[in-house]
């Protein structure tokens, strides 16, 4: 079955014109083609837009794709050839795949490095509880991996106190600097209240540049007051090759990112960002990589269930005028990014089940997990039958969870107890 580049056009008008532009032009050069079912009109599109890289010789078939994820696979987890084998011929057959993610990096060389281990993975989670870790959230975004917050007042409540106002001014001359000439990594220049940040074009410099201007409303060394300029030249433009990651660069809405960020962070001067403020920050990062094509939106968030904040931050989204014509309130535009679970750390009544229900069946919000319930199933090594399971979990509501892993447990030792009492789960089924 021949790729029918009409189908690419049809199946594409949803993305950007850049990358659009740029996989058509490839496409029409070349002649690719694979074997899929004639009951999946749609896979040849599907698939060289969203698994096949682009090598030397053109884009991956689908061959080339279970070569290189099986290869991939072989070395990671060691496979004997017989293993290797049956994967191989399982993935080709398009009997069993590897994860989406891993087929389009597993066996590549861009994973193979370590600060990109975390594109292999789906999913992953984050207690926020300072600056470095909104920034991982944007790297593991970035990177392809959806995210995972946890923003319970035990870890918003030490992020420090909101002291400067940020003014922010960006030179949007994205493309500027010839290739040749670019800053990779961010550029941070200070002179008395004036801070210039000349963005890298790399991951790490989208990355750093988004986390300084979080850390400058903070920053004691300035009295209040912070003049920031924002150089984006050095930023590749839409449409130029990803060399590592694959695909290609599309940062249109970058320069809108600093200005969002900087009026989220001012209506908090003089006082801690709330739950919702710290969805939004984060979820202004991922308006910006999904605007660059390089995921779906994939986010958690997970808020205490006594938030009502957080519980209705939502609510309403979609809102209608006098003349019937309906809108979205750009000020939370971006929360679509993430789905909003509350946490109970109580069993939730049956009252609240149901609330929980109903708000789901009007806005598709409302998402509820007990927590006592994911950490025991997370733990089902050690709670291995029913009386241990409904013993912790008599423990855990009464807030003595980890007391309880210590007295039955005691050769456990204190990191790892830690790390058996955290949810790194963020699927909201667990109730």
């Amino acid at each position: 079955m021949t790729l029918d580049v009409r189908s690419l056009i049809v199946i594409n008008l949803s993305n950007f014109q850049p990358k659009f532009t740029y996989m058509v032009r490839e496409l029409e050069s070349i002649n690719q083609s694979t074997q899929f079912p004639e009951t999946a009109p749609a896979a040849n599109p599907v698939f060289f837009r969203t698994y096949s890289r682009r090598t030397d010789t053109g884009r991956e078939t689908w061959e080339e794709v279970c070569d290189r994820t099986v290869k991939g696979l072989t070395k990671l987890g060691q496979l004997t050839p017989a293993e290797a084998a049956l994967i191989h011929r399982m993935q080709k057959q398009l009997k069993a795949l590897s994860s989406g993610r891993w087929l389009w990096v597993g066996g590549s060389e861009w994973v193979e490095k370590p600060e990109n281990f975390s594109g292999a993975y789906n999913c992953s989670s984050t207690n926020i509880y300072d600056w470095r870790a909104f920034g991982l959230l944007m790297d593991l975004a970035m990177m392809g991996c959806g995210t995972g917050a946890v923003l319970e007042p035990k870890y918003i409540n030490q992020l420090p106190p909101i002291r400067n106002r940020l003014h922010v001014s960006v030179q949007d001359k994205i493309g500027f600097t010839p290739a040749d000439r670019r800053r990779e990594e961010t550029e941070v220049k200070i002179e008395e209240n004036r801070v210039t940040i000349y963005v890298g074009d790399s991951r790490q410099g989208w990355v750093k540049s988004y986390q300084t201007l979080l850390e400058l409303s903070t920053d004691e060394q300035f009295s209040g007051e912070v003049q920031v300029s924002i150089d984006l030249s050095d930023v590749r433009a839409a449409g130029e090759p990803l060399k590592g990651f694959g695909g290609v660069a599309n940062p249109v809405k970058l320069a809108e990112l600093y200005d969002r960020a900087a009026s989220i962070l001012n209506k908090a001067v003089g006082r801690q960002l709330n739950s919702v403020e710290c969805c939004l920050l984060i979820d202004e990062a991922a308006v910006t990589i999904v605007a660059g094509n390089i995921r779906r939106s994939a986010g958690m968030r997970q808020g205490f269930s006594d938030d009502e904040l957080f519980a209705n931050a939502k609510s309403n989204l979609w809102q209608q005028d006098a003349n019937g014509n309906w809108r979205i309130d750009p000020e939370r535009d971006s929360l679509r990014m993430a789905n909003h679970t509350r946490v109970f750390h109580h069993k939730p009544t049956l009252e609240e089940c149901i609330e929980a229900v109903r708000k789901q069946y009007y806005s598709g919000e409302g998402a509820i997990q007990w927590a006592g319930e994911s950490v025991a199933r997370s733990n089902c090594d050690l709670l291995h039958t029913p009386e241990l399971k409904t013993n912790f979990l008599k423990a855990y509501s009464e807030g003595k969870a980890q007391q309880w892993l210590h007295e039955n447990y005691p050769n456990i030792a204190p990191d790892e107890l830690e790390h058996r009492l955290a949810r790194v789960g963020l699927n909201p089924c667990g109730k």
